[in-house]
Parts: structure tokens; C-alpha cells; sequence
């Protein structure tokens, strides 16, 4: 499967998620698809059309390096498009965030499990999955990666495969804010002087980009889990619906330097025996 017959899946599922969007119950914590309303739909339909490039991304990884029907966890699958792809797709979909699950985990079948990455165990007995997708979630994690990333690799079975993708900290827009003498952090007022945390068991957490990736921090991840790194890639999502051709031309042409490229990836497979 390349990435534009992925890419047909995840617009499909987008436009099936929106069937239960209404369904979800509000909680405490504000994310736009945890919000049953007309402004959060168009906001999660603007963050979706900015996204689909990536999901579409790592359904291809998945699909180069492991077999059809493989059980996969998203980990961190928030507003659920990314695992119902996978389901359609053909794989044995399972999802996990920090909160409740949505309407459409129900509604689609697709097993869901409440799991704080950070706070807390995997909820999951060892070798448990063939692989587990951790997708612009671990930039959050407010303290270390390290116990998420324990767990990790103990639900994956030996042989199996971990994908992690997140913000690439040398993109180009970073570095010309940068230059520019800007942050290229989130809104300082609002993320890190006004931000109430979450409290899990008292410990108090921020969602909000707490790290950002370098090549090299991907590395040191497969080297210090004794993970094989299959591969370490800089990629960029294009908003084909939103933005027009002359926007989209030049990214691209922005896009040849790769370093500066929005996002980075990494493929690690587990060895044979643990």
C-alpha cells in the first residue's frame, strides 16, 4: 500500500468519524474532538486536513514492515481517525489516551483502552502487540519519555515494530523564528503561564509541546531500548484541501533541504528474543 491509496483510507475515515462526532460527551479538559459542537468540528476538520499526509504516512511504514492483520496499538489516538484507518486498512486496530474514549472507538468496534502513557503502567500483559504507533504524542510527555517508552517495548512482541513520529525541532519555521528572535515554543502567557495542569495521582502534567526532535534524539532512543533502527526520516504534511498550488510548490521547493522538513520519524524493530 503506498501513501495515496493510504491516503484515500484516512479521508474515509475522517468523514465516518464525523458521523459520531456529536456523540462525544464533553470533559473537563478541553480538546477540540472531545467537544460535541459546529466551532470544534471545523477546527478538527482544519487540524485533519493538515494531518491526513501523516496518517496516511504511517499506515504505508506499517504496512512496508509488518503483514496484513498485524495487532497494532495507537497509542495516544486522540480523535480516533488515525485507528480507524488502521482498521480499514485491514489491521487488528486497538487505541489508548488519557481520557475516556469517544463515540466512534464504540460505534467502529475498535477496542480502546484509558492509558496516561506517563503516569502509569500499560494496561496490557508483555508481547502483547506486533506493533504500536506513537504519533505527535511523545513532544507532550511533561517530564521524561522514558517510562512510556518502557512500556512500550515490553506490550511489543519480540520482532515487532515501534513507529514514533513527531515535531522536528530544526524545521524550517523553527529556525526562522529563530533568527527572527522568536520563541519556538507554544504561547508563553497562555501554555506556560496560565495553563493549569492535570493532575494525575498529584502529580501535576502540561499539554503542551514540552520537547521537540532532533534526529539524533530518535537514534538515542533505538540505542538505548537496543532497538534496530530501521530507519530515521524527515517528512512534511501538505494541506492538498486547504492551501493552494503555489503555497503547496513552494514547501516543497522549501522541503528539499530535509532537516528543515515539519516532522521526523523513526521505525525501531524489537530483537528476535527479549
Amino acid at each position: 500500500m503506498n501513501i495515496r491509496e493510504a491516503e484515500k483510507l484516512v479521508l474515509t475515515a475522517w468523514e465516518e468519524s464525523k458521523k459520531y462526532f456529536f456523540q462525544n460527551n464533553p470533559s473537563e479538559r478541553v480538546h477540540s474532538w472531545e467537544q460535541a459542537d459546529e466551532q470544534s468540528l471545523r477546527d478538527m476538520d482544519e487540524y485533519f486536513q493538515g494531518s491526513s499526509y501523516r496518517f496516511a504516512m504511517l499506515i504505508a511504514k506499517l504496512n512496508e514492515y509488518t503483514a496484513k492483520g498485524a495487532k497494532v496499538i495507537d497509542a495516544g489516538a486522540g480523535h480516533g481517525v488515525l485507528a480507524l484507518a488502521l482498521k480499514s486498512a485491514g489491521y487488528n486496530a486497538y487505541a489508548s489516551d488519557i481520557h475516556k474514549g469517544l463515540a466512534v472507538f464504540e460505534a467502529e468496534s475498535i477496542p480502546y483502552f484509558q492509558w496516561h502513557l506517563e503516569g502509569e503502567s500499560a494496561p496490557f500483559e508483555d508481547d502483547t502487540f506486533d506493533a504500536v504507533i506513537l504519533s505527535q504524542t511523545i513532544e507532550h510527555f511533561t517530564y521524561s519519555p522514558l517510562h512510556p517508552l518502557k512500556e512500550i517495548v515490553r506490550i511489543v512482541r519480540p520482532g515487532g515494530i515501534i513507529i514514533v513520529d513527531a515535531p522536528n525541532i530544526s524545521c524550517f519555521r523553527n529556525i526562522s523564528r529563530l533568527i527572527r528572535g522568536k520563541s519556538i515554543h507554544w504561547d508563553f502567557q497562555k501554555h506556560y503561564l496560565e495553563q493549569k495542569p492535570e493532575l494525575f495521582e498529584g502529580i501535576p502534567y502540561f499539554d503542551r509541546h514540552n520537547h521537540e526532535y532532533a534526529r539524533e534524539d530518535l537514534q538515542a532512543i533505538g540505542n538505548y531500548f537496543g532497538l534496530a533502527t530501521e530507519e530515521v526520516t524527515y517528512y512534511s504534511s501538505y494541506n492538498r484541501q486547504k492551501r493552494g498550488f503555489a503555497a503547496i510548490l513552494i514547501s516543497k521547493i522549501r522541503d528539499s533541504i530535509k532537516r528543515w522538513r515539519k516532522g521526523i520519524y523513526a521505525v525501531y524493530r524489537l530483537p528476535n528474543t527479549k
